[in-house]
């Protein structure tokens, strides 16, 4: 009860053009080679924003009404300032989620969220199976199993909320089952997904990985919980009028880049123009952000599909897959149909 109420007050918030929630992915930086990864260069880019440059947005994003800020990366402890970017994050007292491979968190940085610990709603890991050899036949790097188990536990120990993230593709789905035994183990929230995107240079390789339809059918996901995790319930149907906001939140929350490139969503990588050129309110404010806002039901191409709008559609992966934002979305199409269509979907 008490999710449904937060989830129709950031409704609220966001149908009256509140950008609630706030993405940062803050480096490109990462120590692994995960072979789904979406980002094209793990190496430092010059023109990361500093810890100053962030203060400033974070003023503006909080100022703009933002109250909820996720940090991510790449990976976040890649970065060999990201204590002072945690501090700088942490100082305008946005609730944080933080997503982590797991791999390079010190005692001194459990230490610091543990410190921070009331505004902090999580960090998440990500772990790709319940051995090292399913994890590291998706990360490539040895030891980085041990590393993401360990740091769940300090998690746990310290009394930071946290979970884990798991993608599951062609290399790990096979034993899921195994990969569920060992987080009911470490008693953590876990979610699997299995939605992947084409790389952010628009190479497709990590789409090679994506599971084949009859493996997809034994996954223990929740089609409506997978597709919309944010949904108040499962709509039957929507009239023609209905805001897309219903289900997607692209264009009521931005993505920052690394460079303070703003873009609507984490899917979508056309940015609206660059922090350091614009004003947050002003980039939010943008043609591209008040297209996505302005989309309705009836402007869908698939809306007159008989499983729509059940799918719940995502402009983003239609932009990415067509160019356009209402084009019916291949990856959704291929996962609603086949949860759809198993006993009790």
């Amino acid at each position: 009860m008490e999710q449904k109420r937060l989830m129709s007050m950031l409704r609220r918030l966001n149908g009256m053009g509140v950008p609630v929630k706030v993405r940062f992915e803050c480096t490109k930086r990462c120590n692994l080679r995960c072979v789904h990864c979406k980002i094209a260069i793990h190496k430092a880019p010059s023109d990361e924003l500093t810890p100053a440059e962030m203060a400033d947005i974070f003023a503006q994003l909080k100022k703009a009404g933002t109250f909820q800020l996720a940090v991510t990366g790449g990976e976040v402890f890649a970065r060999p300032d990201v204590s002072e970017v945690l501090e700088t994050v942490f100082a305008q007292d946005f609730l944080v989620a933080i997503q982590t491979n797991g791999t390079l968190v010190g005692p001194e940085h459990i230490a610091l969220m543990k410190r921070n610990n009331d505004k902090l709603v999580r960090c998440a890991v990500s772990l790709y199976g319940g051995d090292a050899a399913t994890h590291e036949a998706v990360t490539r790097v040895a030891g980085s199993f041990d590393a993401a188990v360990r740091t769940l536990s300090l998690l746990k120990e310290a009394g930071i909320s946290t979970a884990v993230f798991c993608m599951l593709m062609k290399e790990n789905a096979p034993h899921f089952r195994k990969a569920e035994e060992l987080f009911k183990l470490l008693g953590v929230h876990y979610q699997f997904s299995t939605l992947m995107v084409a790389r952010e240079d628009g190479c497709a390789d990590p789409l090679g990985h994506v599971v084949d339809d009859e493996t997809l059918k034994e996954l223990p996901i929740k089609w409506d919980e997978f597709l919309n995790p944010d949904s108040l319930s499962v709509p039957s149907a929507y009239p023609p009028e209905t805001m897309i906001s219903e289900w997607c939140v692209a264009g009521r929350m931005a993505n920052i880049l690394p460079n303070g490139d703003m873009a609507p969503c984490s899917v979508i990588k056309t940015p609206a123009g660059n922090l350091r050129e614009s004003s947050f309110q002003e980039l939010y404010d943008s043609p591209l952000f008040k297209q996505l806002r302005a989309l309705r039901v009836g402007d869908m191409d698939c809306r007159d599909c008989e499983y729509f709008p059940r799918c719940k559609p995502c402009p983003g992966i239609s932009f990415n897959e067509s160019g356009s934002f209402t084009a019916r979305t291949r990856a959704y199409c291929k996962l609603t149909k086949t949860f759809i269509n198993l006993p009790g979907g």
